[in-house]
């Protein structure tokens, strides 16, 4: 189970970071068939680098990584989740003029990059600990 682990991460990283580009990592949550595609073009190639590092070839395994991947990213569901339980709301933070505005938004940040790769993470183990 820590090889699945470890190749969930390495592949969750490679993916959302190494092979995400801006204009990908903006347009994929844009309205309308455009923003489709593109979370489209961004889910098949992190479904594709997770599989390298899972050594799978799985479509069971395949269809786990991609269905929880897209709501994620389409939707922005991180900072959803984050409005829910009463944490840092980015798009406050990013408004906020007080004099502390130099640490919230980048601490908002941090927290919505933790709370969006935590989700990725652990909607994969639940669904391929499933699958097991």
């Amino acid at each position: 189970m820590e090889n699945i682990f470890a190749g969930l991460v390495l592949g969750h990283l490679t993916g959302d970071y190494l092979l995400q580009n801006k204009r990908m990592a903006i347009a994929k949550s844009s309205p309308g068939w455009r923003g489709r595609l593109w979370c489209l073009a961004h889910c098949l190639l992190y479904t594709a680098t997770v599989m390298v590092f899972l050594g799978s070839a799985s479509p069971a395994v395949a269809l786990i990584v991609f269905f929880s991947h897209w709501p994620l990213d389409r939707w922005s569901l991180a900072g959803k989740w984050l409005k829910f339980i009463g944490a840092r709301d980015f798009m406050t933070e990013f408004a906020s003029s007080g004099q502390y505005r130099d640490i919230h938004l980048p601490f908002a940040v941090l927290v919505y990059a933790v709370a969006d790769n935590a989700l990725h993470l652990i909607l994969m183990w639940l669904g391929l600990s499933w699958l097991m």
